[in-house]
């Protein structure tokens, strides 16, 4: 999930993982996004979808696809699917949630995007190949086992078309450790308090998420409680599972917290990696 907090609690001290830790279950994204679909867009309306975008249109045409099909996995309420399609790409778009994915279907009735709910895991939706997929908001880390991840690179891989390229981020050592502090969240009737910690199998990570929101038109206010499952992969485990999915690793990029990107991905210094693979025209 990404999110920039409007405020920073002072930090906690770090939490010693504990001895034995519960797998996550097999649809723990499905069930943690549509708990927070009703707010997801509150939680991130600091992010600037427009410059974002300008930083991932700038990897695609780095990398040159044919043409301007693009797949957004993991589309979310369909902000970015709309800003593609706004510049000229044909955008489909899938999600996990069906909680989402009903958000995005009502907010862009009149776009023209399909919207699908969809596991990242499964044959593509829609009509591919596709020259551009992009796989953003830690997409991947959700998946916390690396056959997963293996398998979802395969999947995408065979609904790109051949040259086209697929862009995709994913969270740091830095991004985690920096999400061990507590992070409040302030929007209008929306609190939310957002902690994380390692946990101690397989590089996981558990972000626990109290919302409390007000009920329109009363004192009230109702608190949901989530938790997002993600592990942490090295960028030597991205290398292969892409060569293996019939892709080539082209891009690395750092994000840094000002937003700014850097060659190379420094797990200590950057929150985020930014990545390129490309299907070799070929195969």
């Amino acid at each position: 999930m990404t999110t920039t907090p409007a405020d920073h609690a002072t930090p906690t001290p770090t939490p010693t993982p504990s001895p034995v830790d519960q797998a996550a279950p097999a649809d723990h994204a499905a069930v943690a996004y549509d708990a927070t679909a009703p707010f997801y867009d509150s939680l991130t309306r600091h992010d600037n979808y427009d410059v974002f975008a300008d930083l991932l249109e700038g990897l695609i045409k780095q990398a040159g696809p044919a043409g301007t099909r693009l797949l957004d996995a993991g589309c979310g309420t369909g902000r970015s699917s709309v800003l593609f399609a706004g510049r000229g790409y044909r955008v489909t778009g899938f999600d996990i949630s069906a909680s989402m994915i009903g958000i995005a279907r009502t907010r862009h009735a009149d776009s023209g995007i399909d919207f699908h709910v969809h596991d990242i895991r499964r044959p593509a939706p829609g009509e591919g190949p596709y020259d551009v997929v992009l796989c953003m908001s830690d997409i991947v880390n959700y998946l916390v086992d690396p056959a997963h991840l293996a398998e979802a690179f395969a999947r995408l891989s065979a609904a790109m078309a051949p040259g086209g390229v697929l862009v995709f981020d994913a969270n740091t050592a830095l991004g985690y450790d920096l999400m061990r502090e507590p992070h409040i969240v302030r929007d209008d009737g929306l609190f939310a308090v957002l902690t994380g910690k390692h946990l101690a199998s397989g590089g996981r990570y558990q972000l626990t998420m109290d919302a409390f929101r007000a009920e329109a038109g009363t004192d009230h206010w109702t608190r949901s409680t989530v938790e997002h499952h993600q592990a942490h992969h090295s960028q030597d485990r991205f290398a292969t599972l892409l060569e293996a999915a019939g892709l080539r690793l082209t891009a690395r990029h750092g994000l840094h917290i000002s937003g700014s990107l850097s060659d190379g991905v420094d797990e200590s210094a950057h929150t985020k990696g930014l990545y390129a693979a490309v299907k070799p025209p070929t195969a």
